[in-house]
């Protein structure tokens, strides 16, 4: 499904209801890998929280699922990069499936969800752990196989 079509099933979707979406982006690993579904209930702003995964229509028409980082006024992010440029929240990922694997996004993870996006912006500030990733990316065998 494009994302534009995406786009419109969201909208029309009531609020409380919920819709699985695959995504394709690299922007949440480790947390969601590229293939992974997420199943994401329709909300607004006002019902995110920090820690909460928002999907979010950016401001260059990009859907993403990304990490709430701070609310009023609500900043998301990727999992290392810098905050996104929002034009509007379309909900909040409930779930996450993997292959056969379904697993649920408690809102009580929040504060675990910040605490290793934190540390993991931390380590990625340093050279020596950058390094080690692109080596570790080079491998011909993959340290994680989406789906398997």
């Amino acid at each position: 499904m494009r994302s534009g079509e995406a786009l419109r099933l969201l909208e029309a979707l009531p609020s409380g209801r919920s819709l699985w979406l695959t995504g394709l982006g690299r922007s949440m690993v480790p947390l969601l890998w590229p293939g992974d579904a997420v199943r994401v209930l329709r909300c607004g702003e006002e019902s995110l929280a920090a820690g909460d995964i928002a999907l979010v229509l950016r401001l260059d028409g990009r859907l993403s699922a990304h990490l709430v980082v701070r609310t009023g006024p609500l900043e998301t992010r990727s999992f290392l990069g810098t905050p996104d440029v929002l034009q509007r929240v379309l909900g909040r990922v409930s779930a996450v499936r993997r292959g056969r694997l379904q697993l649920p996004v408690p809102r009580s993870s929040r504060g675990l969800l910040l605490a290793t996006h934190g540390l993991f912006r931390w380590m990625w500030s340093h050279s020596r752990v950058r390094s080690a990733w692109r080596r570790l990316k080079r491998r011909r065998t993959p340290l994680h196989r989406p789906g398997g």
